[in-house]
């Protein structure tokens, strides 16, 4: 309703922090409810001492959940201290539980200029014991009052904030010092915990900062990896393909819970963040290295970007697919390159090897004909199948998103040096009758076309999109195998 008051975002932050345990009593000179009402918003009903008579009756402080205290009364009551002569001194009962308050409990002060609340700066004067600190944050200069105030009890002085800029600040760094306190989060743990921060725009920061906790694990490990491999055989190339994944399982789950969950696309620019850092976290190769083996930096990019496409996907999303493919950039500078976005620095050919793939003893005798396609989809499936609920979903939606990123190689690649990647999805039954490539006519049926660029067209003019996916799928079936 018009000209009803609501709690604003500095109501809601300090009932966030009471809810937390972060803070028990509250000061207020206020007559309104919005405090009230924020609090009762989380679940938590406050003891209210809104007047002399209600101090002899109240429940202990340190037994209260909250303690919300109206130095001034409330506007529901008559006994209201509003003119200089009432806000002079307080009643003794009052001032008794202030004191208490003032000696007993740390204090944080916003919005309270200190220029007619005699009394209350008085109790504060008084106040000469601080075991406790002192925080003062003005939006503006502070009058004389607060000046002396501050002097005498060397109080902690923070300019420029407003209530709404600093209780949400304020709730957002005690947030952050449970992740810097909490030891490395379980897989559950996380993945709980985004879904908390996902859709709150208050804690995009802690939301930001899980996801940089797990891509400084990946950096940290990338860090120690050797130039050189200790040794040619399958076993040994299996292992360290294995132990790169498990480094980055908690990030690849992450990704995908995130972005399938972006339904209104508010963090976009957080995946192709985690993405790029993801890229930039390989170290520029010198002296004596075995390519191969150095490439696999790339290969914890390689498996983010498939994750979070293929989430991308599932959601219908296009347009983060896209940009998680061209946004995210990386130079690798041993070859004085520009710098190259995701869909030709992390294509697969650039990243896994063929041959050493098919040298797993994972697969046993078995030698496959997409070995890069094989590796990479057997290793998103513990990630992605959640999210989908079944084995052939999972096929088709990892199908369906190969074909797309094909298909962004094929119109957006700059300088891969490589073609289109294939994969299993152009393989044996991926083809119908008339030998049209399955994921090309689904792309046709279910793509966004405005995303993709595929504008509409008279009758009379040449289709050139659809004629691109027709050139692609020629060179596509260059490069398919069957056994």
């Amino acid at each position: 309703m018009a000209g009803v008051k609501v709690p604003g975002a500095a109501h809601k932050a300090i009932a966030a922090l009471v809810r937390r345990g972060a803070v028990k009593l509250i000061l207020t000179t206020n007559f309104d409810r919005l405090i009230e009402q924020a609090l009762e918003a989380e679940g938590i009903f406050p003891q209210v001492v809104a007047g002399p008579s209600a101090v002899e009756g109240m429940e202990p402080l340190a037994h209260a959940r909250c303690t919300i205290i109206k130095l001034h009364g409330d506007y529901a009551r008559i006994d209201q201290l509003n003119t200089a002569e009432e806000l002079s001194q307080y009643d003794d009962a009052l001032k008794g539980l202030l004191d208490r308050v003032l000696d007993e409990y740390g204090l944080v002060i916003n919005g309270w200029s200190g220029e007619w609340d005699h009394a209350l700066v008085a109790a504060i004067e008084g106040t000469r014991s601080r075991r406790y600190p002192l925080f003062w944050a003005a939006y503006g200069q502070v009058g004389d009052s607060a000046a002396r105030l501050i002097a005498q009890h060397r109080a902690h002085v923070i300019a420029g904030a407003s209530a709404d800029q600093f209780f949400p600040d304020l709730l957002q760094r005690v947030e952050a010092l449970d992740v810097l306190a909490d030891p490395p989060l379980t897989k559950a743990l996380a993945i709980a915990r985004l879904k908390r921060a996902l859709p709150d725009p208050i804690r995009h920061i802690e939301l930001r900062g899980l996801l940089d906790t797990e891509v400084g694990r990946v950096r940290k490990y990338l860090a120690t990896r050797a130039r050189l491999a200790p040794a040619m055989d399958g076993e040994t190339q299996q292992a360290e393909h294995d132990e790169i994944r498990a480094h980055c399982d908690t990030l690849l789950n992450l990704l995908a819970v995130g972005v399938s969950l972006d339904r209104d696309r508010q963090h976009t620019d957080l995946w192709v963040w985690v993405v790029e850092q993801l890229m930039r976290a390989r170290r520029q190769a010198d002296g004596t290295f075995h390519e191969f083996w150095v490439n696999l930096d790339h290969y914890p990019a390689l498996l983010a970007l498939k994750s979070a496409g293929m989430a991308a996907v599932a959601a219908g999303h296009d347009d983060v697919l896209l940009r998680l493919l061209r946004q995210p950039t990386w130079r690798d500078r041993t070859r004085a390159e520009r710098e190259t976005a995701a869909l030709d620095a992390l294509h697969d050919y650039r990243v896994l090897e063929h041959d050493v793939i098919n040298s797993f003893p994972r697969w046993g005798t078995t030698n496959w004909l997409y070995p890069r396609s094989r590796l990479l989809k057997d290793e998103l499936r513990p990630v992605l199948l959640p999210l989908v609920g079944d084995e052939e979903s999972f096929i088709q939606l990892y199908n369906r998103t190969e074909y797309r990123i094909a298909l962004a190689q094929w119109m957006f690649s700059v300088r891969s040096g490589y073609r289109v990647a294939p994969g299993e999805f152009i393989g044996e039954w991926q083809w119908d009758n008339e030998d049209n490539l399955t994921w090309e006519t689904d792309f046709r049926e279910h793509a966004d076309r405005q995303v993709w660029g595929w504008e509409p067209v008279a009758e009379s003019d040449a289709d050139t999109f659809s004629d691109s996916l027709r050139q692609m799928a020629e060179a596509l079936k260059k490069s398919r195998r069957w056994g």
